[in-house]
């Protein structure tokens, strides 16, 4: 899926969406709690605008948002569904000796472990650290088994790592092209004020 933005480029929009809500994956309103969130994080962008009533039911988007870890843990747990279709959430903060804790573990449709991994800034370190967890979870297999027996789990898939970011540098690109497996699942996201609140979308990056 194409966006608005270059993965390996700043924050900023470069053209018009063109095809317009299409090309965003997901937006999830999340109501009045995100206009907090916007006078605790007052980022450039445009001027936001009140909230104003549109008969074909259309969302006003303002000026770009900075989340912190914090803040935007909950958001991917909720929103988990969002980064795949039919991705389920397993777990997450799993302690993972060395790496630090997984960020989440979840579950494709086709029953393939997945580890999922983030950043709310451009973090270098995202793929080390991607790569250090699903190193462990294919080592202890046993363990996984005893944490999650309730899951049906295909065992015989290697697990999958994704990793999320609100943008990807290009020498992270560049370095993972050297990694032949995993494949590597890579979502952008974008956090924006709204009419009426909040809004967050996640963008799958293909083939970039």
């Amino acid at each position: 899926m194409t966006g608005g933005t270059s993965p390996e480029g700043g924050g900023r929009l470069d053209k018009p969406l063109g095809r317009g809500l299409e090309d965003i994956s997901h937006l999830f309103q999340l109501g009045r709690r995100g206009e907090a969130t916007a006078n605790e994080h007052p980022s450039g962008g445009s001027t936001h605008h009140p909230a104003a009533s549109s008969p074909a039911g259309a969302v006003l988007l303002g000026r770009q948002l900075s989340l912190t870890r914090d803040q935007f843990a909950p958001l991917l747990k909720e929103f988990h569904g969002a980064l795949e279709e039919g991705l389920t959430s397993i777990d997450s903060e799993i302690a993972c000796p060395l790496c630090g804790p997984i960020d989440l573990l979840g579950l494709s449709r086709s029953n393939q472990l997945t580890v999922i991994d983030f950043t709310t800034s451009i973090d270098e370190g995202l793929l080390i650290r991607g790569l250090g967890h699903l190193d462990w979870v294919a080592r202890n297999v046993l363990i996984v088994r005893r944490l999650y027996p309730n899951h049906r789990i295909d065992y015989s898939l290697p697990p999958a790592l994704m990793l999320v970011a609100p943008q990807f540098s290009p020498a992270l690109r560049r370095a993972a092209r050297q990694v032949r497996c995993p494949t590597i699942k890579w979502v952008r996201y974008r956090t924006l004020e709204s009419s009426v609140g909040l809004g967050i979308f996640f963008e799958r990056l293909e083939g970039q």
